[in-house]
C-alpha cells in the first residue's frame, strides 16, 4: 500500500510539474528583440530594391519617388544616406533627365532646396497622386509617355497651410519601366 502511495504522490507531482511548465510556455512573452525593432520610412525607402522590384506603373513610380520626397524633407539622416536617397531617386529618371542633371548638381541643388525648406519649416503633411483612371497616356516621338497630378499638403513654420501640384510626365524605356523625364509645378489642381 505505501508503495502505491508512494507512486500516486510522484504521479501528482509530475502532473503538477508538467502542468506548470505547459502553463509557463504558454503565457510568457514570446517576442524577440527584432519584434521591438520598428522600421522606419527612410530604412524602408532605402532598402527597396528597384533594380529587382521596379514599381510597375507610371503612378507607382510617382508614389515612390514622393516617398523619397518625404524621406529627404522630413526624416533625419547622415550624408551616406542622403546620398542613397538621391541615388534612388535618380533609379526613377530618364536618362535624358539624368543627363541634364549630372549627379553631383542635382546632389547640391535637392540639398539647398532641403535646407530652405527645413529653414522655413515646413512639414509634408499628405502627398496624393492622382487616381489611376486620370493618369493620361500620349505617344511622344514614338515613345509612350504618361502624365501623372502629384498634390503636395504642407504646413509651414507660421501654421499656414499650403498645397501644390506638380505634373510629373513619365516616358517608358527600353526594359519597359517607367521613367521620370520631367515635372512642373502647376498653379491648380488640373483635371
Amino acid at each position: 500500500m505505501k508503495a502505491n502511495l508512494k507512486r500516486i504522490v510522484i504521479a501528482v507531482i509530475m502532473a503538477a510539474l508538467i502542468g506548470r511548465y505547459y502553463y509557463y510556455l504558454t503565457s510568457r512573452d514570446t517576442r524577440t528583440a527584432e519584434d521591438d525593432v520598428e522600421v522606419t520610412q527612410l530604412q524602408k525607402v532605402l532598402s527597396k530594391q528597384l533594380d529587382v522590384a521596379y514599381p510597375p506603373t507610371p503612378r507607382e513610380v510617382v508614389k515612390f519617388y514622393n516617398r523619397i520626397i518625404e524621406c529627404a524633407y522630413g526624416s533625419e539622416y547622415n550624408q551616406d544616406q542622403f546620398g542613397q536617397l538621391m541615388a534612388q531617386a535618380r533609379m526613377l529618371m530618364d536618362e535624358e533627365l539624368l543627363q541634364n542633371n549630372p549627379q553631383e548638381d542635382y546632389k547640391n541643388r535637392f540639398q539647398e532646396e532641403v535646407a530652405l525648406y527645413k529653414e522655413h519649416k515646413r512639414t509634408i503633411l499628405n502627398t496624393t497622386i492622382c487616381d489611376s483612371d486620370e493618369v493620361t497616356f500620349d505617344e511622344i516621338k514614338g515613345r509612350k509617355c504618361a502624365f501623372v497630378l502629384a498634390t503636395y499638403f504642407m504646413k509651414d513654420g507660421s501654421d499656414d497651410f499650403l498645397r501644390t501640384y506638380q505634373k510629373y510626365l513619365l516616358r517608358q524605356d527600353d526594359s519597359g519601366n517607367w521613367k521620370i523625364l520631367a515635372y512642373h509645378t502647376t498653379d491648380v489642381e488640373e483635371g
